[in-house]
């Protein structure tokens, strides 16, 4: 059996139910400003950027405000959400309690701004279990590079074989696999449909943080 001495944890789908604001903030933007969202915005916003979506918004919707000052728009949407609405997945303290009882050192490494990740787990009561906090922001690097896990690992002094990642996204699972970790798999409502691909490629999947054991 594998002796864990870290914990890597992703933020966004996996300890918090959190994904949704990025499918909303688009749709809450254009009502905000008297536009009704035409039906199947939200698939067409999925794949691009915020910038893209700012300009489609003002191409199709008539929007006068700057790309700039739609972000801005945006980013209030968003802090608003995190501030006062996401919650916890269920189980997700039970699992750190856990993993604190067994001495295993904690860090969270998120693809989100990093003032949101410290405000999310001071309001939600779990920034206690984690060491550190690294972000994309923070190396340079999204999730399809293995840096952002890399830099956690390196700070809590643990080797990637002996380091959990715990993550819920297809790229981002595909990626820590890929590079060592051991990865459990997390369910999330927004990886619905690559839930197949995600489970084979890692050590361990849950369908709920709910019962996890070591």
């Amino acid at each position: 059996m594998i002796h864990f001495k870290g914990a890597i944890f992703d933020m966004d789908g996996t300890l918090t139910d959190s994904m949704y604001i990025w499918d909303t903030t688009g749709i809450t933007y254009l009502r905000q400003q008297g536009k009704e969202p035409e039906p199947g915005l939200r698939d067409r916003l999925r794949p691009l950027s915020l910038v893209q979506a700012a300009e489609l918004f003002q191409k199709e919707y008539g929007i006068g405000q700057t790309v700039d000052e739609i972000l801005e728009a945006f980013n209030d949407i968003v802090e608003e959400e995190y501030r006062t609405n996401v919650k916890l997945k269920p189980g997700a303290e039970e699992v750190l309690k856990l993993l604190k009882e067994h001495g295993i050192a904690m860090t969270v490494a998120s693809s989100s701004p990093r003032e949101i990740v410290v405000m999310v787990l001071e309001r939600l009561g779990i920034a206690a279990y984690f060491s550190h906090i690294v972000t994309c922001g923070d190396v340079g690097r999204g999730k399809d590079q293995p840096d952002v896990y890399d830099r956690a690992a390196e700070l809590m002094g643990t080797q990637r074989a002996e380091t959990l990642v715990f993550e819920d996204a297809l790229h981002a699972v595909k990626t820590a696999a890929a590079a060592g970790y051991y990865v459990v798999g997390v369910y999330d409502e927004s990886e619905g449909v690559n839930e197949d691909q995600i489970e084979v490629l890692c050590s361990r999947y849950v369908k709920s943080l709910k019962g996890f054991s070591l």
